[in-house]
């Protein structure tokens, strides 16, 4: 593997959750192996991932797809410069993004840019 250009960092609430790290640890083993490798790569590549592995959705927020059998998870994130906050993840349904993860992610967006802020102050 080559160098990673992106630190991918797993947001966590002001509460100290981190849904998406919740997430990951429930996986399955080889599901696991499979997301870790997958990580990777989103550090290395960044926007320049193939879209089998990351696409732009909307308003700035992409989805980190992994596929093992027919489970399909999924991994909301964002850039800023050169970090990657991996915000919310779920296991997908349905042919679309439900609406409440994109919302998820962008609130999870909000409160850590703002945290972000406050701290520069």
């Amino acid at each position: 593997m080559n160098e990673a250009k992106y630190q991918v960092i797993f947001y966590r609430a002001p509460n100290g959750k981190c849904q998406a790290c919740d997430y990951a640890r429930g996986m399955d083993i080889n599901h696991r192996a499979k997301a870790k490798r997958c990580f990777q790569a989103l550090a290395e590549l960044g926007r320049d991932i193939p879209s089998d592995y990351g696409k732009y959705l909307r308003q700035g927020i992409w989805e980190l797809r992994i596929i093992v059998a027919h489970h399909q998870h999924r991994f909301l994130y964002f850039f800023r410069d050169d970090i990657i906050l991996v915000t919310n993840a779920f296991l997908k349904k349905s042919q679309a993004v439900p609406e409440s993860e994109l919302g998820e992610a962008l609130k999870a967006r909000a409160e850590w840019t703002w945290r972000l802020y406050r701290e520069k102050l």
